[in-house]
Formats: structure tokens, sequence, C-alpha cells
């Protein structure tokens, strides 16, 4: 019997989150700015030597399009866990993170990792809607690039607010973990098999 190689993919639900509210905010950006356009045809004004209504055009164009993509791009990112490594893909990132990195995988409810009264009402209003929900928590012994620019790739909810580590929330959170130990744990027994020879 051939060994399995890969889990499922995983949508990852704090991506999709973001985008979701990207997209609405850059598509109601777009709809001002084409309306804005098409008011200064009634009375054109110049900018740099261009008239005002293909500026405007111009960038409600570039707003739809970057909502076009955030909306496509809500259904790009997941996690699957493989032979070696737990990936993380996204349209402009792919991490791998080694299970030689991972210290644990733990479920918690996100209230107890977010507590309404440490959050931001920024924060809050991101993460409640998913209040009730169990994440796994992959503790890590420290991050595969800098989480700099992590940061840069990844929503902020998504980064384990007391340790080093990220919080993975997806549909179905018991299917994963379990498809990380058995993947994980038959990656340290081939470990343990290598060392011993």
């Amino acid at each position: 019997m051939k060994k399995r190689a890969a889990g499922a993919r995983h949508p990852l639900l704090f991506y999709r989150r973001t985008m979701d509210r990207l997209w609405k905010l850059t598509f109601a950006l777009g709809a001002v700015t084409a309306v804005a356009g098409g008011l200064s045809l009634l009375k054109p004004t110049t900018i740099l030597g261009i008239q005002s209504d293909i500026w405007l055009f111009v960038l409600a164009l570039a707003a739809f399009a970057l909502s076009a993509f955030a909306f496509l791009a809500r259904f790009m990112a997941y996690t699957q866990a493989r032979d070696s490594y737990l990936s993380i893909v996204t349209p402009f990132l792919r991490l791998r993170i080694a299970y030689k990195r991972i210290r644990s995988v733990r479920p918690t409810l996100i209230q107890q990792l977010f507590p309404v009264e440490k959050i931001s009402w920024a924060q809050r209003s991101y993460i409640e809607p998913f209040y009730g929900k169990t994440v796994l928590v992959i503790e890590m012994r420290g991050y595969p690039i800098s989480p700099a620019l992590l940061r840069l790739f990844l929503p902020s909810a998504m980064f384990a607010p007391t340790t080093t580590g990220l919080v993975l929330l997806v549909a179905d959170w018991m299917k994963l973990s379990t498809e990380i130990d058995s993947l994980r744990g038959a990656w340290l027994q081939t470990q343990g098999r290598a060392r011993s020879l």
C-alpha cells in the first residue's frame, strides 16, 4: 500500500475574511471614483496636464481590478499537511514549515487566544464573528522566514499572541489536526529509523 504523502487542502478562514473585507472596500472605492469621474465630465479640470475625469477613471479601473483579485484570492489560500512539512499557501506566499521546527500542535478556542477585554476595537470587529470556534495553534521553535516579512502576507490574527507560532482557523480543525499528527508521526518514525542505522 502506497504511503499517503499529503492531507487535504484546508482553506484559511482568517485569510478569507481579510480578502472579503478588501474586495468590498475596493469595489466601493472604485464605484465612488467612477461616479466622481462621470461628474467631472460636467466640469472638466486638469491635473498634471491630464483631464481629471481620465485620472478618476484610471483610479476606478485600478480599484475594480484589485477588488476582483481580492475576491478570487479568497479561495486561493489554504494549509496542507505534507510528508515532511506543513504547507501554507496564499497567492503571494508558499511557506513550508518543516516538522522538525514544530514544537506542538494544540486546539484552543479563539476567545481564549484573543480575549475581548485584551484586544483593540479593530481586532475585535475582525475576530468576533469567529468566537466559539476552535483553532489550531502551531507552536514553533522559530519562523521559517522573517516574522516582519510574514506579516506582509498573512493577517495579524494568524500569529499566536503569546508564543512563536501560527493560528490556523479552518472549517474542520479535527481533520487537519489528525492529518498533521499522522504525517508528522510518520516523519518522526522515519527520522528515528534513520538515526538508528
